[in-house]
């Protein structure tokens, strides 16, 4: 399967029913917009963000790594994308742990946009990872990337798992592993004037 994260082109959509099929039934509706997405694209190198600490959850446990965001941060500023602030706060993401990932990204980029109405950034965009853990042994189950406009669109989003290369490919085990497994897909996503 190909992995699209910008849009719910074909690979999408594919990609999805086939998360749906897997993980139980739940809507699917695209949370990107095509403006803000194309507002986004054409204004990486003259634009700014705020990165903020990394969600990580599994079904038992909940935690925020600021190490993500200063590397995210630092590619970011260093492949000229953006001005970077890194945020010390925390995003909170309150849904549940549960099976359906592509429903975990919904409600997590619902409640980005919501902290972000209550706490609106000095930068045009806003940048939150996730991490989610299976829990146990199970290791890895998936990698989030969110980046919101000032009025809380969706520009970007990556959903990750096992049926994407650059996952399984990668083997992520740890947070520093699925950092620098972002990164990686953020490079080849985020293509000025694209």
């Amino acid at each position: 399967m190909t992995r699209r994260t910008t849009t719910f082109g074909t690979g999408m959509v594919a990609t999805a029913f086939a998360l749906i099929t897997i993980t139980g039934c739940g809507s699917m509706v695209d949370p990107v917009d095509p403006a803000a997405r194309q507002a986004l694209m054409q204004s990486l190198g003259n634009t700014s963000f705020t990165v903020f600490s990394a969600f990580v959850r599994d079904a038992d446990e909940r935690y925020y790594d600021a190490e993500s965001a200063d590397l995210i941060g630092a590619f970011l500023a260093g492949d000229g994308l953006a001005n970077v602030t890194v945020s010390e706060s925390h995003v909170p993401i309150t849904g549940p742990w549960h099976s359906n990932q592509f429903q975990m990204l919904q409600e997590s980029a619902a409640a980005f946009a919501a902290h972000l109405e209550e706490n609106p950034p000095e930068t045009d965009y806003a940048l939150l990872a996730e991490y989610i853990f299976l829990g146990g042994e199970g290791g890895v189950g998936g990698i989030h990337c969110y980046i919101l406009d000032t009025n809380g669109n969706v520009a970007h989003v990556v959903l990750l798992n096992s049926h994407h290369n650059e996952f399984s490919d990668a083997e992520p085990e740890t947070v520093p592993d699925c950092t620098d497994v972002l990164i990686g897909v953020l490079r080849d996503d985020l293509v000025p004037g694209e």
